[in-house]
């Protein structure tokens, strides 16, 4: 009985695990199975995927940036290819350095110029895949396009350029910079690089040459440098001088202007004074010509005046002496009418009166008034009879004859 219970329990013990067992193989199996029947690829935003599949081969749609899953996915392989920029270098600079580039170490590249120098020349190349070439450069190089697409054309291209120049010539200044534009140039019409890549960049980052060619270089490129620096200082000078001969130029037409201007300011003045003194002259003698006529005519008016009146004065004086001697005539014709010598006699008795009313107080010795009367009526006589019979003396009582 207890063996039969002890087996009973052991058998129903021993049920659990063999399951449990199983649960867990298959679950490891279907684990195993799904890694190995799924697969999940992962396409970087800057990269391109290129699928192979054993039944199909290199499928020639490439893959965009996502993540993809396969099922089943054992036979499916996904590459992916960066579709930035690359950088390829040609130098003897160590890699450890050069962390963001790719190249062989020491691998300057060396060529002869067109006189037979060694030229090394160390440069820098910029390249991209081409998106539509990305399956045909997988099927082609896979992750060595460096040395399998990029290698050969390159270095012929700088061969070409380099060997035809002068090592002068191309070492530094604008013959370096035209190598350098023209290796550029052929690199991006290169037909066996444009069906791969496109080339975005080239640069030349140093020719080295035979110390002793350098050293001739160097003392040239001093000459030239000591040349250009003489000729800076020769322009120079002669800019000063020019500049200081303007100056003295400018500073002599200026004082020349000015000098002009002053003359030609005092022969103006000069000739206004003059025109000035010639218009005051005018205008006097224009004043004085016509105060002359003024003076002129006024003594006219004067001179003609003074005719008139003298002649206005003599017919007066004719008129004057026409009347009084009229009135004489008249008068005379009355002392010679008849009875006119009472008439006389009375005149000369007025006159005789008149001349003696002024004789006042004693009469001189044997002069009288008798012996007055007799000689003014002598006086008289004289004046009237041409003799000296004395006129007659008026006599009021004397008849007048008839």
């Amino acid at each position: 009985m207890k063996t039969t219970d002890s087996l009973n329990t052991g058998s129903g013990q021993s049920g659990p695990a063999i399951g449990k067992l199983v649960t867990v193989v298959l679950v490891v199996l279907g684990v195993v199975l799904s890694l190995f029947l799924v697969k999940i690829r992962t396409v970087g935003g800057n990269e391109l995927g290129v699928l192979e599949t054993w039944s199909n081969g290199v499928d020639p749609t490439p893959r965009p940036p996502k993540t993809y899953i396969f099922f089943p996915g054992f036979n499916k392989s996904l590459y992916t290819y960066d579709m930035g920029m690359n950088v390829l270098v040609y130098n003897n600079t160590p890699s450890s350095i050069e962390t963001v580039a790719h190249g062989r170490e020491q691998d300057a590249y060396t060529v002869q110029s067109a006189d037979q120098q060694d030229m090394h020349i160390s440069f820098r190349l910029q390249w991209r895949r081409r998106a539509d070439a990305v399956v045909k450069l997988h099927t082609t190089a896979r992750n060595e396009v460096e040395e399998r697409v990029l290698r050969t054309p390159v270095l012929n291209v700088v061969k070409n350029e380099a060997t035809t120049r002068l090592a002068l010539e191309a070492y530094s200044g604008a013959g370096l910079v035209k190598l350098q534009s023209d290796i550029f140039r052929d690199l991006q019409s290169n037909d066996e690089l444009k069906q791969y890549v496109i080339i975005d960049g080239f640069v030349i980052e140093h020719i080295g040459l035979d110390p002793k060619y350098t050293n001739e270089i160097v003392e040239r490129q001093v000459a030239i440098q000591e040349k250009l620096k003489n000729e800076a200082k020769t322009a120079a000078a002669t800019a000063a001088a020019e500049m200081a001969k303007a100056q003295a130029q400018a500073d002599y037409e200026a004082t020349l202007v000015a000098a002009r201007r002053d003359k030609e300011k005092g022969i103006l003045g000069a000739e206004q004074t003059k025109q000035q003194q010639i218009l005051d002259a005018e205008a006097a003698a224009r004043r004085v010509e016509l105060a002359a006529g003024a003076e002129k005519n006024r003594n006219v008016l004067i001179s003609e005046g003074e005719k008139e009146a003298a002649v206005n004065r003599a017919q007066a004086i004719e008129a004057v002496g026409k009347a009084e001697a009229d009135a004489l005539k008249l008068k005379l014709g009355a002392y010679a009418a008849q009875g006119s010598e009472g008439y006389v006699r009375i005149q000369v008795a007025q006159s005789m009166a008149q001349a003696f009313q002024n004789i006042k107080g004693y009469l001189p010795e044997k002069l009288n008034v008798n012996l007055l009367t007799d000689q003014y009526e002598k006086g008289v006589g004289i004046l009237i009879n041409g003799n000296n019979t004395p006129a007659p003396t008026a006599d009021p009582l004397a008849p007048v004859s008839k």
